[in-house]
């Protein structure tokens, strides 16, 4: 894998592959790491995260350029990442995504699914002999599935993490975050950077996410969700609240969701 940021084919940048991952917490994790990349900021021992005056680099996202304001004073590692996942850009990416159709307003499963299926399936054996019951039939199929939920990422996005691959480090950071590990490499060190520091990051538990030998990790996300995961939990995916998201990664302000999805498949 090469350290230095390498051009990848994708539909989707680095952030928006972050946050279908595993939700807000994770998009900023990965644009910090675009700005390490390419020496726009720097990290210091102690965690603190500056924005480096003399570099020329210009924010390509607004992402970008909320992170570089936070960081014209030192912001500690762990604090940058969860107030850019709580910022009104980090929304703004979430809208975005919906856009797209990446994205989509999850629900929350009801354990109660099954029956509303089981209801059709008997209406449907009942209606052979009283054909006026088969008209209850798509009713309650219709009930059952939309009680079976949905989760935040859809098809479309599922397909991009599934062709996704690390061909860099920003793209390793999107994938598994800060606290993972790729082929057995913490992602961290990649950008040099002390595991007292990578730690800094909120645990939080989410789908693992595996590399050819590894991956997962910690990852971060908002600790908790208002608005933008709807009626899921926010656990953040990957996806996303599951992240994260996936149930819900974002909280307060975020009004997204994360990239998980919060309900069922």
């Amino acid at each position: 894998m090469a350290t230095p940021t390498t051009t990848q084919v994708t539909r989707l940048s680095a952030e928006e592959i972050g946050y279908l991952t595993a939700g807000p917490g994770r998009a900023a994790e990965t644009v910090l790491a675009r700005l390490l990349d390419v020496g726009a900021v720097r990290v210091s021992r102690d965690g603190y995260v500056t924005a480096v005056q003399q570099n020329s680099y210009q924010a390509t996202t607004s992402v970008e350029a909320r992170i570089l304001s936070y960081a014209r004073t030192p912001v500690q590692f762990g604090t940058i990442v969860q107030s850019t996942a709580h910022s009104t850009e980090m929304a703004s990416l979430h809208q975005h995504l919906l856009g797209k159709g990446m994205m989509q307003r999850p629900r929350r499963r009801n354990p109660a699914w099954v029956f509303s299926l089981a209801l059709a399936a008997l209406l449907l054996l009942l209606g052979m002999s009283t054909p006026v019951l088969l008209l209850a039939v798509p009713i309650a199929l219709a009930f059952g599935l939309w009680q079976r939920g949905r989760k935040a990422v859809t098809t479309a996005g599922k397909e991009v993490l599934r062709t996704a691959i690390a061909t860099d480090r920003v793209l390793a950071v999107a994938l598994y975050g800060f606290c993972g590990k790729i082929s057995g490499q913490a992602v961290g060190d990649l950008f040099e950077l002390p595991q007292s520091v990578v730690k800094m990051l909120p645990l939080k538990t989410q789908r693992k996410r595996r590399s050819s030998s590894d991956g997962g990790g910690c990852g971060s996300s908002c600790s908790s969700c208002g608005s933008g995961c709807g009626s899921s939990s926010c656990s953040s995916s990957s996806s996303s609240c599951s992240s994260s998201s996936s149930s819900c990664s974002s909280g307060s302000s975020c009004g997204s969701s994360c990239g998980g999805g919060g309900g069922g498949d």
